[in-house]
C-alpha cells in the first residue's frame, strides 16, 4: 500500500495558520501562543439521522441539547450535504475527502451469498425490487470495500503525529486488509458491517420495535449477531452500545490528553433495529405513537452520549484545542415511516432529493470559530478531510484530486465566504445529482426523468423546472457529464435495485407517486 508519508509533508512554522486565525479574532497573544500543539479532532457521525431529527432544526418531538450545542458553540451551514445518500459510500467520502466514485466505491460492500439470502424471504416483488444475479466471477472480498490505494483521514493524521481511534460503525469492507487497524487507526472498538443491535435483544432495560414492512429489518432481527470487535477480539454487545462507545472515547482522550489525537466516533443510532433505553423511553410518554417514541428515544440516547464526550473534552481542559464535528451519513430513511424526519425537504435516504443528502452538520473549535454562526453556502462532509489536513498541518497528496475543501478560512473569517458558488456531484448507477450554485439537477434512467430545481425560490424541491428551462438543463447536463468522465466504473455489482417513493414509504408503493430507483 502506498505510504501516506510519501505524500504527506509536515508543515511546521512558528506562527501557524491557526495562530493567525486566532489573531484575526482578536485573541490575546498568550492564547495564540498556546496553540503550538496541533488541535485534537473529533468527528461524530450519526447513522440515518434526518435533517429534522435534531431539536435545533425545529422538531418538537426530540430533545438533542448536546448535539445542538456543537452548532451553538460553533457553526452550522445553510446547505449542509453529505457525500452520498447511503451509508458506506458516504462514509468513504468522509474518510477520503474524495467522491467514492473515483475509486469504485459506488454500492454497499456485501458478501457473496447475501443476494440469495435476501431474495424471496426478505425482498418481495410487491416492493418493486429487482434482484441482480451474483457477480460472475465474484469480486474478491479484499476488493469489495475501500481500496488500499486510498489514504484515509486516520492515515493522514498519523503521518502528522496523531494517535487515532475509531469507536463504532466501520462499513468499509469485511476483508482483513480492510479492518480499521490496517487503515490508520491505532485503537478500535467497532462493528464491521452496516448495522448493529444497540443492546442485546433481550435486555430488560431496553424497548424495541420491529418493522413488519421492512425486509432489511426482518433480516437484522433474524440473522444479525449482537457482537462488536474490541481491538482484535470479537465479543458481545454489553449494555447500551452507545454508552460503551462514548466511554471508550473518553478513556482514549484521558490517556492521550497530552498529545494530538483523532477520534472517529460513529454511533449506531438511528439505524434499525429500532431500540431505546427504557429510562429515556419512559420519560417520552408524550409521544403517543410507539414506533416514533422509540425512534426519538434512541436519538436522545445518542445525544446523551455526545454530551458525555463533550464533557470529557471540557474536564480535560481541551475545549480550545479540540475541533468537534457532528454530521449524519445520509438523510433519514423511509423504512421508519416517520414523515417528519427530513422536513422541510422531500425524499429519503437512497434518493438524491435534499431529504437524502441534506443532513445535520455542525462544527466547533472554541476560540477559533465564532459561536452561533449560521454560515451561508454549500458545505459537504467531503470537506472534513481537507479541513482536518489544514488543522494538522498536513499537505494533501499531489497524486490525486480531492473533492472537499478546507472550511477553516471561511469559518474563522480569514477569507470571504465563497461557498455559495460550489459544484457537487453524486452518482448511483444510472441516477445522478449535480448541485451547481443554487440549482440542482437530477438525471435518472429508471424512471427516465430529469428534475431541475432552483433552491433560491424552491428550497424544498417541489417545482420541477426542467420542462420550462431546457437551456439550463442542457448546460448542467454538460457539466455533469464532464465530472462523470473523471470517475471509474463500480468495483463490484449491486445486490438489488429498489423503487423509492419520494414522498411516500415504498413498501409497497402507492399509486402514482413520484419515485426514483436506487441500486445497492
Amino acid at each position: 500500500m502506498t505510504s501516506p508519508r510519501h505524500f504527506l509533508a509536515v508543515a511546521r512554522t512558528t506562527l501557524s495558520l491557526f495562530g493567525f486565525a486566532a489573531i484575526a479574532f482578536g485573541m490575546a497573544a498568550p492564547a495564540a501562543a498556546a496553540q503550538t500543539r496541533k488541535p485534537n479532532i473529533i468527528v461524530i457521525v450519526a447513522d440515518d439521522l434526518g435533517y429534522n431529527d435534531v431539536s435545533l432544526n425545529g422538531n418538537p418531538l426530540v430533545r438533542t441539547p448536546n448535539i445542538d450545542s456543537i452548532a451553538k458553540d460553533g457553526a452550522r451551514f445553510t446547505d449542509p450535504y453529505t457525500g452520498d445518500a447511503v451509508c458506506a459510500p458516504s462514509r468513504a467520502a468522509l474518510l477520503t475527502g474524495r467522491y467514492p466514485q473515483r475509486y469504485g466505491f459506488e454500492y454497499l460492500p456485501h458478501l457473496p451469498g447475501f443476494i440469495n439470502a435476501m431474495n424471496g424471504k426478505y425482498v418481495k416483488p410487491e416492493y418493486d425490487a429487482t434482484i441482480f444475479p451474483p457477480q460472475d466471477p465474484p469480486v474478491a472480498p479484499e476488493k469489495n470495500g475501500l481500496p488500499e490505494s486510498e489514504i484515509t483521514i486516520a492515515q493522514m493524521l498519523k503521518g502528522e503525529g496523531y494517535t487515532t481511534a475509531i469507536f463504532g460503525k466501520w462499513h468499509m469492507g469485511l476483508a482483513p486488509n480492510q479492518a480499521p487497524g490496517k487503515r490508520g487507526f491505532d485503537e478500535h472498538v467497532y462493528y464491521p458491517g452496516g448495522a448493529m443491535f444497540h443492546a442485546q435483544p433481550d435486555d430488560p432495560n431496553v424497548v424495541s420495535y420491529k418493522l413488519p414492512w421492512d425486509g432489511i429489518d426482518h433480516w437484522l432481527w433474524d440473522a444479525l449477531k449482537p457482537q462488536i470487535i474490541r481491538g482484535d477480539v470479537k465479543g458481545p454487545v454489553k449494555g447500551w452500545l452507545g454508552d460503551e462507545l462514548a466511554a471508550s472515547a473518553g478513556d482514549f482522550m484521558t490517556r492521550n490528553k497530552d498529545k494530538p489525537f483523532f477520534i472517529y466516533l460513529a454511533f449506531s443510532e438511528a439505524h434499525t433495529p429500532l431500540m431505546a433505553p427504557k429510562d429515556i423511553y419512559d420519560r417520552n410518554s408524550y409521544i403517543k405513537d410507539e414506533k416514533t417514541r422509540i425512534y426519538y428515544s434512541m436519538i436522545e440516547a445518542m445525544d446523551r452520549n455526545v454530551g458525555r464526550v463533550l464533557e470529557k473534552v471540557k474536564s480535560l481542559g481541551l475545549d480550545e484545542n479540540t475541533i468537534v464535528i457532528f454530521a449524519s451519513d445520509n438523510g433519514g430513511a423511509a423504512y421508519t415511516r416517520i414523515p417528519m424526519e427530513n422536513l422541510p425537504y422531500r425524499g429519503w435516504k437512497v434518493t438524491f432529493f435534499r431529504g437524502g443528502v441534506t443532513v445535520p452538520y455542525f462544527m466547533r473549535w472554541k476560540g477559533h470559530i465564532a459561536p452561533d454562526q449560521t454560515v451561508p453556502g454549500i458545505a459537504s462532509t467531503l470537506d472534513i478531510f481537507p479541513t482536518a489536513a489544514a488543522a494538522s498541518g498536513a499537505t494533501l497528496a499531489a497524486d490525486r484530486k480531492y473533492d472537499g475543501r478546507n472550511l477553516l478560512p471561511v469559518l474563522t473569517g480569514t477569507t470571504p465566504n465563497d461557498l455559495a458558488d460550489r459544484t457537487l456531484y453524486w452518482r448511483n448507477q444510472d441516477y445522478y445529482l449535480l448541485r451547481e450554485g443554487h440549482y440542482t439537477l437530477q438525471v435518472s434512467k429508471y424512471p427516465d426523468k430529469v428534475w431541475l430545481f432552483d433552491l433560491d425560490t424552491d428550497p424544498a424541491e417541489r417545482i420541477n423546472l426542467a420542462p420550462f428551462m431546457p437551456a439550463k438543463v442542457k448546460e448542467m447536463k454538460a457539466a455533469l457529464g464532464a465530472i462523470d468522465k473523471e470517475m471509474v466504473p463500480p468495483a463490484w455489482s449491486p445486490a438489488q435495485r429498489n423503487r423509492i417513493d419520494v414522498d411516500g414509504y415504498s413498501a409497497p408503493t402507492k399509486g402514482d407517486q413520484e419515485w426514483v430507483s436506487w441500486a445497492n
